[in-house]
């Protein structure tokens, strides 16, 4: 038997044993994907990618390896642990064995050699993330989660905020804030291997690494990263084996000192997660993005229609503000309208100015506006529940101020958003004089004009809400409550 076999036979012996000595999981974590054993006549040599893993190395498993190392070689043995930078992006990376002693198959090499190198390069390409940070509009609704990101992305330590679990409904700016991290990160001289990927992505990259047989390529790109981040996590709910080989994912990811952040549609532990997930999304830190507010509205409103070379009047940015509440996404599509018709106006293209008219057009539009009549009964509805405020009070006489304010704006958007005059909306709130549901509407016409805040925070809507913002989301709830046939 020549001294190479017997070094080979050396060498798997020894990383059987400590694998059997410190358990499957820790071996693959920090020795099978980030370590390189090789043994010669007294010595075993550990070579590892960065300083991190050979430190952790050095401090959790020097006797256990001394300990086999002993058993292999029939006598003491030193451990001689350093760094490689370069151990894993070259052709010599390649270990053909592993602690079961099964070699790894030549395709498999390929595959891991001929990986991408999209996948670990932080240099622009087509499928490179879009969003930067610079392009936020930043508001009370979503200020934490960029400040939050902000830090990820260049803060020296990732203890603080990774991982970073932002959550939210559709279209308020995760992946904007996901992305332009991934760009930051890149942009202040990080060279290390940044990925962001959808879990939609993840799992089918997982299922087809499964079925061909390359799962050791797969965990490569996903598992050596300084930055990953995942864009839609709630598309792993109910995905058993995704869910466990994500875990593995973050576990490596956390240990090696690496930053994750990640986007959901819910909170985390309003999806179907294992309790082992759960728990490292909530041991970092996670923000809730909410919709945007009227002035962030605006902002949007009007940097949106500047990429258009389009440019609102203050009037026409406050009717865009309050018509498109859902997301960014509907405020985009109505921008994306705006200047199909601003194309289309007897005016100069180039003059680029929107006023307020032509953006009331584009609401008159039947696409936004209810199919049927909205009933006062609606009306009514909405305000109650949304305000905490009993149909019984809001139709007797009460001097509450919550009750005051709920009948004011009841007056306003019945007249507003239905086809009632004031008698019949006086008629149906049980006033016998119309004139009570006049001067209500015109109490909250002035109140409005003067930019009031209201103080609603018993009810979820905070202390310093403008009642601008109150009557635009009462307006879009009740249009969408509105029956469409």
């Amino acid at each position: 038997m020549t001294q190479s076999t017997c070094t080979h036979m050396t060498t798997r012996t020894l990383t059987q044993r400590l694998a059997d000595r410190i358990g499957s999981h820790k071996y693959d974590m920090w020795f099978d994907r980030t370590a390189k054993l090789t043994v010669s006549a007294e010595r075993v040599e550990v070579a590892t990618g960065s300083q991190f893993v050979a430190d952790w190395i050095a401090s959790h498993f020097s006797d256990d390896l001394r300990g086999v190392a002993s058993e292999a070689l029939g006598r003491p043995a030193d451990v001689h642990i350093h760094v490689d930078p370069d151990l894993f992006d070259q052709d010599s990376t390649r270990r053909e064995h592993r602690p079961n002693g099964s070699q790894t198959p030549e395709k498999t090499d390929r595959v891991e050699r001929s990986t991408p190198e999209a996948d670990r390069s932080t240099k622009p390409n087509r499928n490179s993330p879009r969003r930067r940070l610079d392009d936020f509009v930043v508001g009370q609704s979503n200020e934490l989660a960029f400040c939050a990101s902000t830090r990820l992305a260049e803060s020296q330590s990732t203890a603080e905020v990774s991982p970073l679990f932002l959550h939210g409904d559709c279209g308020v700016g995760k992946t904007h804030l996901l992305q332009g991290i991934c760009q930051r990160f890149a942009e202040r001289g990080n060279r290390g291997a940044v990925r962001y990927v959808t879990a939609e992505q993840f799992t089918n990259e997982f299922i087809a690494s499964v079925r061909n047989g390359h799962i050791e390529a797969f965990r490569r790109r996903t598992r050596r990263l300084d930055l990953l981040a995942i864009d839609d996590v709630h598309f792993l709910s109910n995905k058993v084996a995704t869910q466990n080989e994500f875990l593995y994912t973050l576990d490596a990811i956390d240990l090696s000192g690496a930053r994750v952040v990640m986007a959901s549609d819910e909170h985390p532990r309003q999806m179907r997660f294992s309790a082992g997930l759960i728990s490292r999304f909530v041991a970092g830190m996670v923000v809730q993005i909410h919709r945007p507010d009227r002035e962030t509205r605006i902002e949007l409103a009007q940097r949106l229609a500047s990429t258009r070379g389009l440019r609102l009047t203050d009037a026409a940015s406050e009717i865009l503000a309050s018509h498109c509440l859902a997301s960014v996404r509907e405020l985009e599509g109505a921008i994306n309208k705006l200047a199909a018709l601003r194309s289309l106006s007897d005016r100069p293209v180039a003059d680029g100015e929107v006023g307020a008219l032509l953006v009331q057009q584009l609401f008159n539009d039947g696409a936004w506006r209810p199919k049927m009549p909205i009933k006062l009964k609606t009306v009514v509805e909405v305000v109650c529940d949304r305000l905490g405020v009993n149909r019984a009070d809001l139709m007797g006489s009460g001097r509450h101020r919550r009750v005051v304010l709920a009948r004011g704006l009841v007056a306003y958007l019945g007249r507003m958003l239905t086809t009632l005059s004031y008698p019949e909306i006086a008629h149906a709130m049980g006033r016998r004089h119309h004139s009570t549901v006049h001067t209500a509407a015109k109490r909250v016409t002035g109140q409005l004009e003067g930019h009031k805040t209201i103080d609603l925070s018993t009810v979820g809507l905070g202390a310093g809400v403008s009642l601008a913002e109150l009557v635009d989301q009462l307006r879009h709830l009740i249009v969408r409550a509105a029956p469409q046939r």
